[in-house]
Order: C-alpha cells, then structure tokens, then sequence
C-alpha cells in the first residue's frame, strides 16, 4: 500500500492494534482455546488418540488383510484411512474401474453405509481411500462395531453383484445432475 494510506490506517498505536487482526482482542475466544488445551492435557487425549488409534489400526488390519481390494490401513492416532486397489479379478475389476471413471468426472462421493458415519469423513477427491476420523472420545466397543460395518461393506464390495450395481447406479444419477 501507499505510505499515505498506511498513515492514515495506522497513524498512532491505538489505531494499528484495531486493523491487525480479524481475531485481535478476543478475550472469549482466546478462553475457550485455553480451556480447550486445559481439556485435551487433563484428559490424557492426545496420548489416549495415539493408544485407541493403535488398537482401530491393527482391527481393521486383521479384519481386511484377506481382501484383496485392500492395500493398506494407515494411519496416525485417530486420523487413519483405509486405501483400497483394483481388484485383480476381472468380475470386479471392471465395475470398479467404471465407477471410477464416473466418479472422477461427477465428483460424487462414495455409496451411504449408515453404520459407517460416526466414523466415515468422507472420501473427497479419492474413492480409493476411506478417510477414518471418530472422536477422541471413542471406546473399543464403539471401534469394533466400526470394524465389523466396514468388513460388512468390503465384503459386499467383493462380490460383482448388488454393491457394483448401486455404485454405478449412484455415480449415473450424480453424473446427470
């Protein structure tokens, strides 16, 4: 900007303070971010992330390592996803890449599994990626129902019937819109 127009925003110290910051001088913001961190410390939940993360981690594993669909669970804490690949069977391998095609021309998410919302953030841009993000909160009973609706949906997914047919389904009436 011009000098006189900085002169004349910030000509004294009182008046540079009001056009610093959209947030400056936001005492109840700045308490409710403090109580916030007091939370997260006294709770244990960073480290509690990291333990239940582990535990969802190597469920999900156990569960899905038979598939061949599923390349990897990864992950760090809570914030893990579960990277699918073209199967090598030609009966699903063909659906599946179709879906893919349309999926990557009408940006539409990925069929609606009821169990899976509490922990499902979506797939955005990548179909081939199941983002998994729960609560801090969560317990394991919470995170075994979790695994058995997913193992429930790749088990679907691994045959060319119903599944294929409502993705492709779904990706024609998102494509149309």
């Amino acid at each position: 900007m011009s000098e006189e127009i900085c002169d004349s925003v910030y000509s004294s110290l009182a008046r540079a303070f009001v056009h610093t910051s959209t947030f400056s001088e936001n005492s109840l913001a700045m308490r409710a971010g403090l109580a916030t961190l007091e939370v997260l410390e006294r709770e244990n939940l960073g480290w509690r992330s990291i333990d239940a993360g582990e535990y969802l981690q190597v469920r999900l594993s156990e569960t899905l390592g038979s598939y061949e669909m599923v390349k990897e669970v990864r992950g760090l804490g809570l914030l893990m996803g579960i990277e699918f690949q073209l199967p090598r069977q030609l009966r699903l391998r063909i659906p599946c890449k179709a879906f893919g095609a349309v999926h990557a021309w009408t940006n539409c998410g990925h069929a609606s599994f009821p169990q899976l919302r509490f922990f499902d953030s979506g797939m955005g841009n990548n179909f081939m990626v199941l983002k998994i993000a729960p609560p801090l909160l969560v317990n394991n009973m919470q995170m075994d129902a979790f695994v058995r609706a997913v193992n429930d949906v790749v088990e679907l997914a691994n045959s060319p019937g119903p599944f294929w047919s409502g993705a492709l389904g779904l990706a024609r009436r998102a494509f149309r819109s």
